[in-house]
């Protein structure tokens, strides 16, 4: 029996895409770009214990006191005492204390929400600036928060 040549031709093309396929497979052993936890807005996050920080970040308008805007999820049944913690510009350290209740999200530093306001310290606007989280007896971290001015019209009526 022979071969007819149009079947000829439809079976190489078939053939160059099986192999082109397999040589462009290599998509499904590459790790997934989506499942990479980032920070997709100008703060940052960080996850304490079992507490998680969204959105970190620091207002200022003069670099010497700043507004700490910051989300913090609290996904357990119990409430917890979360303190921050920073530097002044004298190297003093300087601890505030939040409440955030079980299984709740509290927000700070927004137009509706209460501020934790830093003062006394060294901050310019684009610079990051050290702030440690840490509730109960769980280990905290030390978190890089970016420092930000007015100039962006969202944050412009957070500046303290």
């Amino acid at each position: 029996m022979r071969v007819r040549p149009g079947r000829r031709a439809v079976a190489a093309a078939l053939g160059a895409a099986l192999v082109l396929g397999a040589l462009t497979g290599c998509t499904f052993i590459t790790p997934q770009a989506t499942t990479v936890h980032y920070d997709a807005s100008d703060g940052i996050g960080a996850t304490v214990g079992d507490l998680q920080v969204r959105n970190a970040l620091l207002l200022t308008a003069d670099g010497t006191t700043g507004s700490l805007l910051i989300n913090l999820d609290n996904p357990t049944k119990y409430g917890v005492q979360v303190k921050v913690q920073y530097e002044n510009a004298d190297k003093a350290k300087v601890d505030d204390t939040v409440y955030v209740n079980a299984g709740s999200v509290a927000s700070f530093g927004g137009q509706d929400s209460d501020r934790i306001l830093l003062t006394g310290i060294d901050a310019p606007a684009g610079s990051l600036f050290p702030v440690f989280i840490q509730y109960g007896d769980v280990t905290g971290k030390q978190l890089w928060v970016p420092v930000l001015d007015g100039s962006m019209s969202q944050y412009a009526p957070l500046v303290p």
